[in-house]
């Protein structure tokens, strides 16, 4: 139930005796454009609850039941305050459909409903995320708890529902195949970075959900109580270091690619930080020579940015644009198409083997180029500012231990002044406090 709007005017029987009889409703502000109205009436019956609707141009009124003046409330004809604001919201939801022309929703408004209806408005103003909220929502919240009023959530519930999810497999891990008549062995207990990952899954799939959630009471399609989703996030579930390969791998994998389709993306990779999404939307024009830099005109937030080349990058980005039409992806694959989703995992898999590299995929090449400008001394800021983060959070809670390591360097470099020198050669010249005072 949402939060109560009181009105000591309305809120009581005793209050709303002192009211005058008059046909003209008292009304009672609720939200910007919604209220609750009291009419009271002579006669045995006592006053009238009505709602009110206004949206622009489009009003609407409606009578709710009788108020509890005369009788007590039964929940259905005669109500009190209370039960009225909670008719009167209800009431609200197809007052907004009918205003939008929408046709009225039949029905309990569940939790399936919900994600239905964000993803709707994620797509509607092309969210870079949609796809992957679309995957957490339909995977781990729809077919769980979907069934699910929104307005009956409660914490308890969610949390049920977290502790479940968390204890349940990855859906990404690979079953074993039987021969015919063996028996499926007993799974093996997962690793402690396994419960980590998974802790971090549903770390996300639980702000999604709570995002989901939060834009249905912004929106009105229902009303809940969002104390009911204020759920702690799992602990020490982001405190794993990425992988990332040294400049000498780097050297090695770029040696082990015999494609070079695929040589050319590893190189933009290291040479840029990008992720794999923004490579493929990479355009011939979006190099510019004048910065030099490649220009990233969605990214992951969905904020756009440039990310300034080095000497090596530039040469690599100016060769690969060379006389090719400025609106064609700049990487390609062999056969002319652009690079799709989850083209890259194969042969990635096939260079990686070839140069005797493991633990390490291709969105590693993105921790690469960071790790090799943060080993180097360029600072959190600008190595943040390269990959299109908004601070410098990401980056210290990762890199904490690169950054200490830079730091411990450029300290123990620091020329000494020469202090102990100095204490020695005043051996034998330093007198006593305690023997002056005895002097």
């Amino acid at each position: 139930m949402a939060r109560l709007v009181s009105s000591k005017i309305l809120g009581t029987r005793t209050a709303r005796r002192l009211l005058p009889i008059n046909p003209k409703p008292v009304w009672r502000a609720l939200t910007s454009g919604r209220s609750i109205g009291y009419r009271k009436n002579s006669g045995s019956r006592g006053g009238v609850w009505i709602a009110r609707f206004k949206a622009g141009p489009f009003r609407r009124e409606t009578k709710l039941a009788w108020a509890d003046d005369l009788h007590d409330a039964d929940g259905v004809n005669v109500l009190n305050y209370e039960q009225a604001v909670e008719k009167a919201r209800k009431w609200f939801l197809d007052a907004v459909r009918e205003s939008s022309g929408e046709a009225p929703r039949t029905g309990s408004y569940t939790v399936a409903d919900a994600a239905r209806d964000y993803l709707e408005s994620l797509w509607d103003r092309g969210a870079a995320d949609f796809l992957s909220a679309r995957y957490d929502l339909n995977a781990n919240v729809v077919d769980r708890i979907g069934h699910l009023e929104v307005s009956k959530l409660t914490r308890p519930v969610l949390e049920h529902w977290r502790a479940k999810l968390v204890s349940s497999p990855s859906r990404t891990a690979k079953k074993a195949k039987l021969k015919k008549g063996e028996k499926p062995s007993m799974p093996k207990p997962p690793t402690e970075d396994e419960k980590r990952r998974r802790k971090s899954t549903v770390n996300r799939t639980t702000r999604r959900l709570i995002a989901c959630l939060n834009f249905v009471l912004e929106t009105e399609r229902a009303f809940a109580n969002p104390a009911a989703w204020k759920l702690k996030p799992f602990k020490n579930s982001e405190s794993s270091r990425p992988g990332f390969l040294t400049e000498d791998q780097q050297r090695e994998l770029v040696r082990a690619c015999d494609e070079p389709d695929l040589q050319a993306l590893i190189i933009a990779a290291l040479t840029t930080g990008c992720r794999y999404g923004e490579l493929c939307r990479l355009r011939v024009k979006d190099f510019v020579a004048q910065g030099p830099s490649v220009f990233i005109e969605a990214s992951k937030s969905g904020k756009s940015r440039h990310v300034i080349l080095d000497v090596e990058g530039e040469a690599f980005f100016r060769r690969l644009g060379t006389r090719r039409p400025t609106d064609e992806p700049i990487l390609l694959r062999a056969n002319g198409d652009p690079w799709k989703k989850d083209d890259v995992k194969r042969p990635m898999k096939r260079v990686l083997k070839r140069a005797g590299l493991s633990g390490v995929q291709f969105h590693s090449l993105r921790h690469s180029f960071a790790t090799r400008l943060l080993v180097r001394g360029v600072s959190l800021q600008v190595v943040a500012k390269q990959l299109g983060h908004a601070s410098v959070r990401m980056l210290e809670r990762h890199y904490s231990h690169l950054t200490e390591t830079h730091v411990r360097e450029v300290i123990t470099a620091v020329p000494k002044v020469g202090l102990t020198e100095a204490a020695k050669d005043t051996t034998g010249k330093i007198v006593s406090m305690r023997g002056r005072r005895g002097a």
